[in-house]
């Protein structure tokens, strides 16, 4: 792995109208009825109107508007804005998709981060022990295809993975199961030729060459962290309303490839005691040059 918020309407400028001397001449008679008259455009005034023609002009009816101007400002004031916005619960967390295909912000730093499982004691398949651990991927002196990988969505994962990606590296099925340490992608997706491989433990028959279905990508190890971020510690922080509530190993147990958000990275990176340095020490930098120069010769 970034809102807007009255007008008040004056309804006493109306009251002047009505402030006429108590004896009217009979010149003005007329200019009285012709108000009326004018008037008579409001249908719902036009009973009022009648009823009061002979009274003194009301000023009880100047004062009507004033409900009905109170009644809009009431629907349109800020409590309103306020409610929904509460209910709209605002979230911090980057997204899963990076921005751009690089997976590298403005700045450069990497957005979105990887977590990929294997399994470190003893498992057959097709009677082949598939069993690979950090300390497997320590003694590597080239990278490591990440093959054997047959969930779609794993795969697709792997696929939007970029050369210096950091991942985590998670010890599935184990005792205990947890994040153990950090590895680089250096290879970007290829396609997987262990699905094409009869003697493969991951072998698909139905995998053509013409049309690939599975890719990989290879990885170099980076560090291992001295104690196991275990699966149990990790969900303990991912309880509602908790850092890791959203993380995709946490709501996608079985997903085998899986994207970190940057925050939930730095997060587990300070819960194993490290920090964010870009990926190790000199010498992990150091053995990671020579590894991708001896995969180039």
């Amino acid at each position: 792995m970034a809102g807007a918020r009255r007008s008040t309407r004056q309804s006493a400028s109306a009251a002047p109208k009505y402030t006429e001397p108590d004896s009217v001449s009979e010149d003005e008679a007329p200019r009285r009825n012709a108000k009326t008259t004018t008037r008579r455009k409001r249908a719902r005034d036009d009973q009022e109107d009648v009823v009061n023609e002979d009274d003194s002009p009301p000023p009880k009816k100047a004062a009507k508007p004033k409900p009905k101007a109170s009644k809009p400002t009431a629907k349109t004031s800020t409590p309103t804005i306020s409610t929904e916005a509460s209910d709209a619960k605002p979230s911090t967390l980057s997204s899963l998709e990076p921005s751009s295909e690089t997976n590298r912000d403005a700045s450069g730093a990497q957005e979105v981060y990887w977590l990929l499982k294997a399994e470190p004691l003893p498992r057959y398949e097709n009677g082949v022990n598939v069993a690979f651990s950090i300390d497997d991927l320590a003694a590597c002196t080239k990278p490591e295809p990440w093959g054997g990988v047959r969930n779609p969505q794993a795969c697709k994962n792997m696929r939007a993975m970029r050369k210096g990606d950091l991942g985590f590296f998670y010890h599935s099925n184990a005792k205990p199961s947890g994040v153990v340490g950090i590895l680089r992608v250096v290879e970007e997706a290829k396609v997987d030729e262990t699905a094409f491989d009869e003697k493969d433990p991951y072998y698909d028959k139905k995998s053509v060459r013409e049309k690939p279905r599975w890719f990989c990508v290879g990885v170099e190890f980076v560090k291992k962290f001295d104690d196991v971020v275990d699966l149990a510690t990790i969900k303990k922080h991912a309880e509602k309303g908790k850092k890791l509530e959203s993380m995709q190993l946490v709501k996608q147990s079985r997903l085998s490839v899986n994207r970190v958000r940057k925050e939930e990275w730095e997060y587990i990176l300070g819960l194993a005691g490290e920090k964010d340095d870009g990926g190790g020490d000199g010498s992990d930098e150091k053995n990671r040059e020579d590894t991708t120069a001896g995969a180039e010769e």
